[in-house]
């Protein structure tokens, strides 16, 4: 199986250098910033699902045992703040030009449209991928114009890396640090369940309203 990368534009001006994987059917991974080898290969899909506007995956992804620093500044364990909640699970930065907030906006909106019985059972995790720039006060302050229950997590690059790496998901380390620079990251949302496994993927483009519909499926599926 050869992986290749290609550049196409994306509805709506969310244009991105993504990275094909041809399994079963072709699957893209959008990044902010461009890249001339990721580390990482891009998740595996079987096909669409049919009820749900993500795809399903060619196998499910155990939702990593990571601890990073929350917001609060304190060590948050991915796993235990979110257990017994459909968890969706997003590496970006704060300094994302356009699919990291758009992400999170899309988010945002699809739990506004849902009951608050049901936004009580989903928690949304924001795990950064520029620790160098985004210190837990920034994230706290950049998600909360989002919502500001979301959780961030920042910390040590290694571990968010090998974090993604376990999840598919091509995330590349800048070249510089300083100044201003760009992150090349997968632009996937993956929305573990009860049992901390995620059995489909979302891509980067899935509106608020797609969620919105997808969500309490999931929420049924993840309790049952």
């Amino acid at each position: 199986m050869s992986f290749s990368r290609t550049a196409i534009r994306l509805p709506a001006g969310r244009g991105h250098r993504l990275i094909a994987a041809l399994c079963l059917l072709p699957f893209l991974v959008a990044g902010c910033g461009s890249t001339s080898n990721p580390s990482q290969s891009p998740v595996k899909i079987s096909a669409p699902t049919s009820d749900l506007h993500g795809a399903t995956l060619g196998r499910p992804f155990r939702e990593p045992d990571l601890t990073l620093t929350g917001t609060s500044g304190r060590p948050v364990n991915l796993m235990r703040a979110t257990e017994g909640k459909l968890t969706m699970v997003y590496f970006g930065y704060t300094h994302c030009p356009d699919v990291c907030p758009t992400t999170m906006a899309d988010l945002a909106g699809a739990l506004r449209l849902l009951t608050p019985a049901q936004r009580a059972r989903i928690a949304v995790v924001f795990i950064s991928t520029d620790p160098w720039r985004d210190t837990p006060k920034v994230i706290k302050s950049w998600l909360a114009s989002f919502n500001p229950s979301f959780i961030g997590l920042t910390g040590d690059y290694a571990k968010i890396q090998a974090a993604a790496k376990s999840l598919g998901i091509p995330l590349e380390r800048p070249s510089s640090t300083t100044g201003e620079y760009e992150v090349t990251h997968g632009a996937e949302v993956l929305p573990f369940g009860t049992d901390h496994l995620a059995h489909v993927v979302y891509t980067a483009g899935v509106s608020s309203r797609d969620f919105a519909a997808d969500l309490p499926k999931l929420l049924e599926r993840s309790s049952s």
